[in-house]
């Protein structure tokens, strides 16, 4: 094996016969020119060193040419962690409407077969229980939906007729449901509304149904802030006769006793505002 002075390139050509018949190791011819020094700092180098640094330098060529298919993975999920802040951005300047998301997880529920739960029933089996305890279940219905939970309370039983002064016994009953009330508070805004009859009143303190309503409306709500409500999950609205459940009058306009006093009525209304 031959050896090579020092600084200059190394080129190894391996020549064979013409005549592949007569070709043998013996025939081939080795041409060089001058090598400098190899990698580790040697003088000279072999030409078994030279051809382990060619291949060497091909594999990395190699390599470097060849297409990694994985790197697309990389731009995906970029794209990905771009859109998902984008929709959260989305989402915080949104308003989630608890009304149609529970309709919706109803639905979905039971169409995958499971089994969809009542939202709030222990929250109205806890009211019910207090109510039957002061055996009021006639003058007080109790409604649950999507929305959250309608509480209607007889207009006789809170206040006197014309009157938006709290009767006593309404204030003892408002005295046993608000601590049920109140642990559920945190997740509801509470809108108390008041209705009356189509009976006209026109006096100097209530001009006409709509100031007699909003009045009563009003003193529940001060109750429920006296209790220690926050008074910015409480609102007060007043109907007056414009929402009856059923005909304040029959056919020929006779008042029908027994339905105004049904519309004569307060609403406490759980409405849900956190899932």
């Amino acid at each position: 094996m031959s050896l090579y002075s020092k600084r200059s390139k190394t080129f190894f050509t391996l020549n064979s016969n013409a005549s592949k018949k007569n070709s043998d190791f013996n025939n081939q011819v080795l041409s060089t020119t001058q090598i400098g020094p190899n990698i580790d700092g040697n003088e000279n180098v072999t030409t078994k060193q030279f051809d382990s640094y060619t291949r060497l330098i091909k594999q990395r060529q190699n390599q470097a040419n060849d297409h990694d298919e994985s790197n697309w993975l990389l731009s995906y999920a970029d794209m990905m962690t771009i859109l998902f802040g984008f929709f959260v951005l989305l989402m915080s300047f949104s308003k989630l409407d608890v009304e149609q998301f529970e309709k919706a997880r109803q639905e979905t529920t039971e169409y995958f077969g499971g089994e969809y739960k009542i939202p709030y029933e222990k929250f109205k089996k806890e009211l019910t229980s207090e109510i039957k305890s002061q055996k009021l279940d006639d003058q007080v219905h109790m409604q649950v939906d999507e929305k959250g939970v309608a509480i209607t309370f007889r207009g006789a039983l809170f206040f006197d007729l014309g009157s938006s002064e709290l009767k006593a016994e309404a204030q003892k009953l408002l005295e046993k449901i608000v601590p049920v009330i109140r642990n559920q508070n945190s997740r509801f805004t509470i809108m108390i509304e008041g209705h009356t009859d189509d009976n006209p009143i026109s006096d100097s303190r209530f001009p006409s149904n709509w100031e007699l309503s909003a009045y009563r409306a009003s003193n529940v709500l001060h109750f429920f802030e006296k209790s220690g409500f926050n008074k910015e999950n409480l609102r007060a609205i007043g109907f007056g006769d414009i929402q009856p459940i059923v005909p304040n009058r029959g056919p020929n306009g006779e008042p029908i006793k027994e339905n105004q006093s049904q519309n004569r009525r307060v609403v406490i209304r759980l409405v849900k505002t956190q899932l």
